[in-house]
């Protein structure tokens, strides 16, 4: 069973969206072998917001990114643009600005024909051509290598140029799919923070930005939307999704959390007692979603824990458990050291210690969850 969609969907602002997905479904195939690639999908963002599409390969993401750009039709719903009906136009008539992994760059065409290109499409006056080219050139910071070809450029200027190409036309939505994924490490951590620079100074333009990637979603985005096998799953604000998970998808997804089954005892204000295994644990008991009911005494759940909130150590300390190094995996500034639970014979969990941390496999070793660090997820539900 589907996880519902959090009961904070509202965009931050009281005025018309700047886009509007209204239950918007897009099937591929037709009769049995139909398959639908979005589902019943419903999403507004507002003008100046960040929304990212988070999920695994196939989940929709970059189906819905499709849908509103214009290159599939929708087989039911309706896309908006503000007040505008898009859903029937061609894409070179929505205005929109999209940036692909691929650069999709013109190879024989030089960085300022590039960025031009979209302007003359749209029919800009020549007269205006030139200075658009060079304001957005200058906001991405290539201003200089306005006179290459592509092949001249490293794999991050040529996305710069794409994103400077998509800026010209000063649209008030920008599409970003996957924008960062074919970059190496160290260069997409450089371009995640000039696109951070790049919202700043664009607080009217709304944007939609599609990853399988669970960091750049937090350091970009307002709002993140969720989605799994065709449908959106939750969402919220980025802060509250990682906080308070409403569904075990997305407590796994967004930050690889440990799930371990539990038992509510007592529960009191935003704070409960639950049994996992035969100890006891004070965890976070977050409001439920709207109409679901209270956390009762006796309810089966899930207790979110991410692995950097477990403390490992060769003696037993307060509130400590036994368990069992499973394996271990330096990580550079972390070491992932996998642990079976005495008590929890089904249950693995994942913790990340800092620095280069020595532990032999099968080794005996104590374990400590800070009170509070806990969250309780609802199974019911859930994906």
């Amino acid at each position: 069973m589907r996880g519902s969609v959090s009961s904070t969907p509202t965009p931050p602002s009281s005025t018309t969206p700047a886009i509007t997905f209204d239950r918007v479904t897009v099937t591929y195939g037709r009769g049995r072998s139909a398959s639908e690639a979005l589902s019943d999908f419903s999403l507004r963002v507002a003008p100046g917001e960040t929304v990212a599409l988070l999920g695994p390969s196939g989940s929709g993401k970059s189906t819905a990114l499709k849908a509103l750009a214009g290159f599939v039709r929708p087989s039911s719903g309706r896309v908006r643009l503000g007040d505008r009906d898009i859903t029937d136009l061609p894409p070179a008539r929505r205005g929109i600005g999209v940036v692909v992994q691929s650069y999709a760059l013109f190879p024989h065409l030089r960085v300022r024909d590039n960025v031009a290109f979209g302007l003359r499409a749209h029919r800009v006056a020549r007269s205006e051509i030139g200075d658009r080219v060079t304001d957005a050139l200058s906001m991405v910071s290539m201003s200089a290598y306005a006179d290459r070809l592509p092949r001249e450029l490293s794999g991050g200027q040529q996305q710069r140029v794409a994103i400077a190409r998509a800026l010209a036309i000063r649209p008030g939505v920008l599409l970003l799919d996957e924008p960062l994924a074919a970059l190496d490490a160290a260069l997409r951590q450089s371009m995640l923070t000039e696109l951070q620079q790049l919202r700043a100074a664009l607080p009217d333009t709304a944007m939609l930005y599609v990853t399988h990637d669970q960091s750049e979603a937090l350091a970009l985005a307002d709002r993140v939307a969720v989605m799994r096998d065709a449908h959106l799953v939750d969402l919220d604000t980025a802060d509250a999704l990682w906080a308070r998970p409403p569904s075990t998808f997305t407590a796994a997804f967004l930050g690889g959390a440990n799930l371990v089954p539990c038992t509510v005892g007592r529960v009191s204000g935003t704070s409960a007692l639950v049994s996992v295994g035969d100890r006891m644990l004070s965890v976070t008991a977050p409001p439920r979603r709207v109409g679901a009911p209270d956390w009762a005494p006796g309810t089966s759940a899930m207790v979110c824990i991410r692995p950097h909130e477990i403390t490992v150590a060769a003696t037993s300390g307060h509130g400590s458990i036994r368990a069992r190094v499973t394996a271990t995996v330096w990580q550079g500034s972390t070491t992932r050291v996998t642990l079976a639970v005495d008590g929890l014979p089904d249950v693995l969990l994942d913790a990340d210690l800092p620095g280069r941390t020595e532990h032999d496999i099968d080794s005996a070793v104590w374990v400590t969850i800070a009170p509070g660090t806990g969250v309780l997820v609802s199974t019911n539900g859930a994906p």
